[in-house]
């Protein structure tokens, strides 16, 4: 069994994760680190976007416990995927896991893999195994706040519902404003990139099944930089 660790920019995830590992298909159960079972735990393996106090704690809690620790890496290629980016270290490694993630469920067929956290990330593979790169904008949450913070008199309410119809209120052109404009960028993507062509589209992160509720396809995946992260640690 494998501990998987995402330490994202706001927050530490876990995931134990076990499977065969010549399949595709894993088990991923998220734990706590109060319950973690160390005696069951062969590895630990991270995907650390930057370094925490509380990675930091897991890492020597690992360590105490006699279990080694791997932390996934970008690089120019992994089995036939080749990174769009000449400076490939200079790509989040949460984007890098989402993208094997996405080849590994399409190896032969075009994805467009989208990630809606703080950022929203789009990135393109194609069918020849090139990541195209992509595209980073403002999530649906700071968009509305970088709004609010710059224009005196515009507000938002957080409660409040995205819809993509007009707002009829202040709050609610902005929070749906924020949403179009999100969807468009995925809408423009898959128009421009696809080409007419079959495009796979998977989402994930906070606001993905949002989205994912207004697009006329697409699968939402809410684990899917984990599900890179076993698929890289399978390589070694």
């Amino acid at each position: 069994m494998k501990l998987l660790i995402d330490a994202g920019n706001t927050a530490l995830k876990m995931m134990l994760a076990s499977g065969p590992e010549t399949e595709q298909d894993i088990q991923l159960q998220q734990v706590e680190p109060a319950a973690l079972p160390w005696t069951q735990i062969d590895e630990v393996v991270v995907s650390a976007v930057a370094d925490s106090d509380a990675l930091n704690a897991m890492v020597k809690e690992a360590e105490a416990h006699g279990v080694g620790v791997r932390r996934a890496k970008v690089a120019a290629q992994w089995l036939q995927l080749s990174c769009a980016y000449d400076n490939y270290h200079t790509l989040g490694i949460d984007r890098w896991l989402a993208v094997i993630a996405g080849y590994c469920a399409n190896p032969n067929g075009y994805t467009l893999v989208v990630d809606a956290g703080t950022a929203l990330t789009l990135d393109l593979i194609d069918d020849a195994h090139n990541h195209l790169g992509g595209y980073i904008l403002p999530g649906l949450s700071l968009s509305e706040h970088s709004i609010v913070s710059r224009a005196e008199k515009v507000f938002t309410v957080d409660d409040l519902v995205a819809d993509p119809k007009p707002g009829r209120s202040t709050p609610a052109a902005v929070k749906n404003g924020a949403l179009i404009g999100a969807l468009g960028a995925i809408e423009y993507a898959l128009a421009h990139h696809g080409r007419g062509r079959d495009v796979q589209l998977l989402l994930t992160g906070g606001d993905g099944l949002a989205l994912h509720r207004h697009l006329r396809q697409g699968v939402y995946r809410p684990h899917l930089v984990f599900e890179g992260l076993w698929q890289w640690q399978k390589q070694g």
